[in-house]
Formats: structure tokens, sequence, C-alpha cells
């Protein structure tokens, strides 16, 4: 739903006559009278809003496991040779930690004993690869030659093969400590000193940065685009924050909610209070165009349609005049006015027709004449209400 948010410095207001007369000398009880609602050309704001509600998120939360590298919360660990016992755990749930901050480790007594053999078979197959190449240079005939070829591929094979499991096991002792990938806070800890560790992650960091997903009907997904400014309101903690866009999903949401298509777009936070939580609900409204310190009207006033607006200006003795104008940014309740109006002068929003003091109001979207008015000219017999 598109929400219309108007700013105006206060240098007119909307005003409403607050008298009915009496037409033809008919008692008041039974007179039809005229009584036009106005509003002042002034100097503001006019501001072009969308309005969605979504779910604050970290922009990244991270698991991390013995023997794997930091990963995405909740995907699966690569790697890890476990079991893997506890020996020191140095954080709780909700300590702020600090990028490459150590939060807890492993025993590795199994893992350097496997290290010290592994660097023996490097040693060894490294001796071997030797001996090959020396028996083929030393071979003469073409059997000869071929087989001590095979040979030294073979033992550069082995080396290979030595080596890798050698590096593999020195980053297997690297990922016995859990260091945090990112500044951020803990939000789960799965492991405790001296007990092994369950599979899955032991530790879980969230980033301290803040996002906002939201869902945006389709009718208002055209005027939106990354880097427009978005304000955000967190009503559990009673925060006010800023925001970007910084994503617009390209295709439509799973679900549609009264047969209404709408997209997700992300909202990045900024400097977010320390009591904000991830799963709170926050409102959005983003800013899509803005007209800052230009003559406004009510959108109420325009008669017309795109290209070809008018207004009925009222004069000092309260007759109004078709005016054109040209029409700039306009919301539900606000247009810009480029030319045609000056400030101070009231234009006519609608009309309040009172009958035996039973009053019916009209408002905008005046077609032909408008109010009854050919040519711009008053209705005959009725004295135009002056406004307020």
């Amino acid at each position: 739903m598109r929400l219309k948010i108007l700013a105006i410095v206060a240098l007119g207001v909307i005003g409403v006559g607050a008298a009915f007369v009496a037409v033809g000398g008919l008692p008041a009880s039974t007179a039809a009278t005229t009584q036009y609602l106005t509003g002042a050309v002034a100097t503001g704001d006019v501001t072009d809003d969308v309005a969605a509600t979504g779910s604050v998120a970290t922009t990244a939360s991270y698991g991390l496991s013995f023997g794997s590298p930091a990963h995405l919360a909740g995907a699966t660990a690569s790697g890890g040779s476990g079991p893997w016992t506890v020996t020191d755990l140095k954080v709780k749930v909700g300590d702020t930690v600090k990028k490459s901050q150590v939060l807890g480790s492993a025993d590795t007594t199994d893992l350097k004993r496997q290290l010290a053999d592994a660097t023996t078979s490097v040693t060894t197959a490294k001796i071997q690869l030797a001996i090959a190449k020396t028996n083929r240079s030393a071979a003469t005939t073409t059997a000869a030659i071929r087989q001590t070829r095979i040979g030294v591929y073979n033992a550069q094979t082995q080396v290979s093969n030595a080596q890798s499991a050698r590096t593999d096991l020195i980053e297997q002792i690297r990922l016995a400590t859990l260091t945090a990938p990112i500044d951020g806070m803990v939000t789960t800890v799965n492991i405790v000193k001296g007990l092994e560790a369950p599979s899955g992650d032991a530790i879980v960091i969230d980033a301290t940065s803040f996002q906002v997903t939201a869902d945006v009907v389709e009718s208002d997904l055209a005027a939106m685009n990354v880097g427009q400014e978005a304000a955000i309101s967190i009503v559990a903690v009673d925060a006010q924050v800023t925001g970007v866009v910084t994503a617009i999903a390209p295709t439509a949401a799973g679900s549609t909610t009264g047969g209404v298509v709408s997209y997700a777009v992300t909202v990045s936070l900024d400097s977010v209070p320390a009591t904000v939580r991830a799963g709170m609900t926050a409102d959005v409204t983003i800013t899509i165009d803005s007209a800052t310190n230009v003559l406004t009207v009510p959108a109420a006033a325009l008669r017309g349609t795109a290209g070809d607006y008018s207004v009925l200006v009222l004069a000092a003795d309260g007759t109004p005049t078709a005016q054109p104008v040209e029409v700039g940014l306009m919301t539900n309740t606000t247009a810009e006015i480029k030319s045609g109006l000056s400030e101070g002068q009231e234009v006519v929003t609608g009309v309040n027709t009172a009958q035996t003091g039973t009053p019916t109001t009209t408002t905008g979207g005046f077609g032909g004449g408008g109010l009854g008015i050919p040519g711009g000219g008053s209705p005959g017999g009725v004295r135009p209400g002056n406004g307020n």
C-alpha cells in the first residue's frame, strides 16, 4: 500500500467556510446553500513514499564447528575429523566479540601424533622418489627405461599424497581453535568444556548490523530503486532509525495476500540501538520521490487530467475562477505546482451543499466546469464561502 506523506511549511492551511447562507430570502431551515471548501497555496515539501512491514534480521550469521571453516549458520559444515573434546570455552550467549577473537578450542593430541606420522611419510616418500629417479637414470634398455619412468611417476604420486595428508592435518589442528569471523554477538553456544562437541554448529555469531526485508506490492515496485532512503520504526523498543534500500528481489514472493503479488525489498539499517534484536517487527517507509521547498496545493483542488490540470482560484470577493496549472510531483493528498499559482492564493478543494439542515460534502476530481460553475463562473443566487 502506498503511503502519501506531506510535510508543509506552515504558510497556509486548508480552510472551510463556517456559515451557510440562505438564498432568495427563504428561511434558513429550508434554503439550499453552497459552501466552498478551500486550501491555501503554500510553500512546503511533497514526499511520495511506499509503506511496508517486515522483520529485523542480522546482515550475517556464521556457524563455527571444530575442524571446519566458518560458514553461514545452519549450513552443513565441511571437513572435520572428530570427535572433538572441548578443552576451552571463552564465551557465552550474549557476549560481544571482535573478529579473530578466540572463542574456544578442542583437544589436538591425536591430531599432532598423526601429523608427526604424516611428516615421516613425506620424508619416506621423497626418499623413494630419489631412488626411482636414480633407477631411471641408470636404465639402458627400452623396457627398463619404460619401467623406471613408471616407478618415478608412482613415487611422485606418493610424495604428493603424503604432502596433502600432512597439509590437511595442519589445517585440522588450526581449525581446532574457534575464532570469530566477524565483529558480532554470540547467539548460540552448543558446547561444554570437557565434553565432546556435538555435530553441527558449536557456536553461532551474528553480525551487529541489521536489515529489514519487507514485501512491497507490485504496483509500487516500478518506482523503487536500490539506494533510496527509508525510515524504519521498530515499535517493540520504540526505535526510529534510517536506512537504505540495498536489494529488490527479481522474482515475486512465494505467496500472495488477497491475490496481490509482492516482492521482497531489503533495507539496511543505520545506527541501530543496542536494544534492537533480530526477529522484531519493523514498519518501513521508503521515499521514492520528493520535492522540497516548492509551491503546493491539496490534490483535491486539481481538475482535469495529467498534462491538462487546472484549479479554481477564489478571488478577493469569493468568486471562483478556473486557472490552468503545471503540476510536478503529486500524491494522494498533495500536488507540487510548478507554474500558474502564487503563494497565499486560495483554491477550491470541494463543495459542501446543505439542504434543510443536512449537509453533503463533495471534494476532488471535479470534471467539466466543476462545482456546477459553467466556464468557471459562480453559480447564480449563491454567495461562495470564503474559506479559512
